[in-house]
């Protein structure tokens, strides 16, 4: 991947093309049921959401925030500094506590994973790892690094160090992703780290990283696009192999997210908040939001299907100040940004190679601008039979490779669509 020359372009004007816009309906307060503690992480299902605060511990909202519900049954500890969703059924929600990480298959029933090893129980996340040095599961911790644990029987943990190549500030770990392309990263006051698979030790990532954006906050990635939020402003990076470069510098954020939203004429939603918030609908364009009369700063944040959810912390953690939870719709943000037909017009999708194929075949095609891509397969009906890829991706070239190897022989059609445009459909034959 040596030629970024039109992304790096595209993100270079982001720092210009940033505007205030203070023109939109006001945000709606929504903190009826709320204890005064500072919010620290909010997770969505569907359009229930779900806050996480330090102090009083966990709540949810049906009613798009007018009432919030104590969800913290027999949580062993209620200053929670993260919460995410579990990948398995039995699994609805994972909690990080001071004391430690917890699952809940019910938010009545809180099980402590604390397990053996766990030297330090301040967990700022608690997630699955990869097939590199992580294990099955994997917390970050507010001073002592990694541990990894792996899976013996359902939550027994026996966790180890996984520190190797962390020094410094790195072992305040923030955030944490593993298992996308294969390679984990973790976010920490030191910078970003990365491990690819099979190697035994955590890489130092920080090029063009310095000052107070070496305090990472957040992981978002898009694709091949891996965007950071720090105490220094937002940054972005294609491979990790290549320098940081800023999209808002000199911004003190905390969160980064993106959406993949019907809402929005691209599909696709970007938001980023911290002392101030911003958004983007096609990554090159960015609005900064009005927070007229909010006090502190966003250290909670995300959506529901309809909703934007902001939670503001008046000081830090030790201060314990609630600033506030506030909602405004989805549909508000539309800043009447350009038709993106034209760009999809330009994006191909090439006939698969080979064709017929067999046991595997490429589906090779290229974006003229960036935006959400969906790669479908359909029967010679035009019902889906699997969707290949649903992400925001940067422009040029991309390839991903279909296995069709629980396919009957036939024919089938493969399409390329591009935010909601369907470019393209192509016919493909499978032989066995």
């Amino acid at each position: 991947m040596k030629n970024h020359t039109l992304i790096k372009q595209l993100l270079a004007i982001l720092i210009v093309a940033i505007i205030s816009n203070s023109a939109f309906a006001q945000w709606v307060p929504v903190n009826s049921g709320l204890p005064d503690f500072p919010p620290t992480s909010m997770f969505p299902f569907g359009d229930t959401m779900v806050l996480s605060t330090y102090g009083g511990g966990l709540f949810m909202t049906y009613d798009d925030g007018e009432n919030w519900s104590d969800i913290n049954g027999d949580l062993g500890n209620l200053y929670v500094n993260d919460i995410r969703s579990g990948e398995t059924s039995y699994v609805n929600l994972i909690v990080s506590t001071v004391a430690g990480p917890y699952l809940t298959p019910n938010t009545e029933i809180y099980i402590n994973c604390n397990g053996t090893g766990l030297t330090n129980t301040d967990v700022n996340f608690f997630w699955s790892g990869n097939e590199a040095m992580l294990g099955d599961f994997f917390v970050g911790t507010n001073g002592s690094g990694v541990f990894a644990a792996e899976y013996t029987t359902p939550f027994t943990y026996d966790w180890s160090e996984a520190n190797v190549g962390i020094s410094g500030d790195g072992y305040v770990v923030n955030d944490g992703v593993a298992g996308y392309s294969g390679f984990g990263m973790i976010a920490t006051d030191g910078g970003m780290y990365w491990v690819l698979p099979g190697e035994t030790q955590w890489t130092e990532v920080n090029s063009g990283l310095s000052g107070d954006a070496l305090k990472v906050q957040k992981i978002s990635y898009l694709g091949e696009l891996i965007i950071i939020a720090t105490h220094g402003g937002l940054y972005y990076s294609l491979n990790l192999e290549e320098n940081w470069l800023p999209i808002i510098p000199d911004e003190k954020l905390n969160i980064v997210f993106y959406l993949i939203t019907d809402i929005s004429p691209t599909n696709f939603m970007l938001f980023a908040f911290g002392e101030n918030g911003y958004y983007s609908e096609d990554m090159e364009t960015w609005t900064q939001m009005d927070f007229s009369g909010m006090e502190g700063e966003v250290t909670a944040a995300q959506a529901t299907l309809s909703q934007l959810y902001l939670g503001f912390t008046t000081i830090e953690k030790s201060g314990k100040g609630n600033g506030g939870i506030y909602r405004k719709p989805l549909e508000q943000f539309l800043v009447g940004i350009e038709s993106n037909e034209g760009h999809v017009a330009d994006a191909v999708l090439e006939q698969n190679f080979p064709n017929p194929c067999k046991d595997r075949t490429k589906i090779s095609y290229s974006l003229s601008h960036p935006g959400n891509v969906c790669i479908k397969v359909l029967d010679v009906f035009g019902r889906e039979i699997e969707e290949l890829l649903n992400m925001f991706q940067t422009a040029g070239q991309h390839t991903i490779i279909f296995k069709p190897d629980n396919l009957p022989q036939g024919v089938y059609f493969y399409t390329l669509q591009v935010g909601s445009e369907i470019v393209e459909t192509r016919k493909m034959m499978i032989r066995k």
